[in-house]
Order: structure tokens, then sequence, then C-alpha cells
């Protein structure tokens, strides 16, 4: 992890001061002539000991992210290949989800897994957000850049509320809810459960004689006595996140072949 950080800290160094940081063209050439020497660097890793790979599995969630960059950012063919030329750098550096001495930077109780079981500490799809939401201020326009941060958050939100909405109609099934308490669960689960994922709770669709573990207290703030021992009654797990089968995920092209 501290290496990965230093490498993108480096990056951002050669291209604000060996280059003018009014220069969109420089910066993104300085960037290229960094990736350059970094594959320049691995090479020689090679040479010395076999460089450990990230899951394949990973792939496709970084292809996604490069097609809303460029969905949403609509970059030069210059700029984005180096912008993919950065996502492939930061996927080396994801190796790091399969070591289980590393805690994620959010804890969580959910667990992802890999389609060979492979157990991962940490979300890899908030990894691989969080690390190109680090290299593209140095790829992009300050206009673009906002763009992205914009259109993350907006579809961060939606990805929150279609969580808490699904999680509330499942609670309403399993007991009779007033139109006040789903109201105030909805709120509580947006305002007050970091883990609350999307990733996650879509895994109940297909597992419906499951419920998923809720935090006491965001139920305590809504259910009645009556309605949290009834709640207590059904099978209550946290399914693990199997990644690599969901076929919904949009891609423009294969960016990482």
């Amino acid at each position: 992890m501290v290496v990965r950080r230093w490498s993108f800290l480096l990056l951002g160094l050669l291209a604000l001061t060996t280059r003018p940081v009014s220069s969109q063209e420089l910066r993104v050439q300085a960037v290229q002539e960094f990736n350059a020497l970094n594959r320049l660097v691995a090479k020689g890793d090679k040479l010395l000991a076999k460089k450990p790979k990230p899951p394949e599995f990973l792939k496709p969630l970084v292809n996604a992210e490069l097609s809303f960059v460029h969905r949403v950012c609509k970059p030069t063919d210059e700029q984005m290949e180096t912008i993919v030329e950065s996502a492939e750098e930061a996927l080396e550096g994801m190796v790091d989800l399969l070591d289980q001495r590393v805690r994620g930077r959010t804890a969580s109780t959910i667990q992802y897994r890999g389609l060979n079981g492979q157990r991962l500490n940490q979300n890899p799809v908030q990894r691989i957000r969080e690390d190109t939401m680090d290299y593209l201020p140095l790829l992009l326009t300050e206009e673009q850049y906002q763009k992205y941060k914009q259109e993350s958050s907006q579809r961060e939100r939606i990805e929150r509320e279609a969580a808490s909405d699904y999680l509330v109609a499942l609670m309403g099934e399993k007991l009779i809810l007033t139109k006040i308490q789903k109201r105030q669960l909805r709120e509580a689960f947006l305002e007050e459960w970091p883990d609350l994922d999307v990733e996650w709770v879509v895994t109940y669709i297909s597992n419906q004689r499951f419920v998923p573990i809720i935090p006491s207290n965001l139920l305590r703030k809504v259910l009645t006595t009556e309605q949290q021992t009834a709640w207590a009654s059904f099978q209550q797990v946290n399914i693990n996140v199997m990644l690599g089968q969901n076929a919904e995920l949009f891609l423009e092209k294969e960016w990482l072949p």
C-alpha cells in the first residue's frame, strides 16, 4: 500500500516539477514517460524475482471504471491512453488485496471473494474508484476532473439509495412496517451505515431465504420490541460477495485486455 501511494506521489512530483503546470499536454507527456520508466523497472524486477500478479477477475471492474471515465470526462485519445496506463499500474498494486495481513481502508463485515474463492481484504470496486481519484487530477483538465468528481458522487448516492430501498422493501416483506418506519429506516441506513453498499446488497436478491445482519442500533431506533424480536427470528447471515459474475457491467471496450 505504501509503495503504491509513493508511486502516485512521485508521478505527481514529476508532472508538477519537470513540466509547466499550466500545460495539460506536457503533464500527460510527463506521466507517459513515468509509466514507461515504471515498465522498465518492472522488467528489471522480474529478473530478480517473480512478481505476483493481481487476479484476472479484477480487470472487468477496472475496465468498467475506465468506461465511466471515458463517458463522463470525454478525454482526448492521448489523455485516455495515459489514463489506461495509469489504471494498469494501479491494478498491479492491487495484488495487496490478497494479503490477509493488510486491513482494508474501511473495516467491514462483508467478505469479497474471487471466482476461485480468493478472499480479499477490501471492497475492490471501492479501491478502484479511490485509485482512479488519485491519478486522474494529473491527467485531466480541472474541468474534466470536476466532472468526474461530480458524476462519481452522483453515482455513489444513487447506488446507496438503491441499496437502502431494497433493504427496506425486504424488511417490509418480513415485517409489518408503517410508512413512517420505512422512511425512518431508509434515512438511518443512508446516514448511519457506512458499510451499506449495493455490491453486497444485491446478493440477497438471489438468496431470499436469508436476511442481512443489520446493525442493532439502527433497528432499535425504528422498530418496536415485537418487530425486533420477529426480525431476530429470521436467518441473518453476511453473504459473501462473489466477484466476476456480474453481467451488467457497462463496458465500452476492453481497455485492459
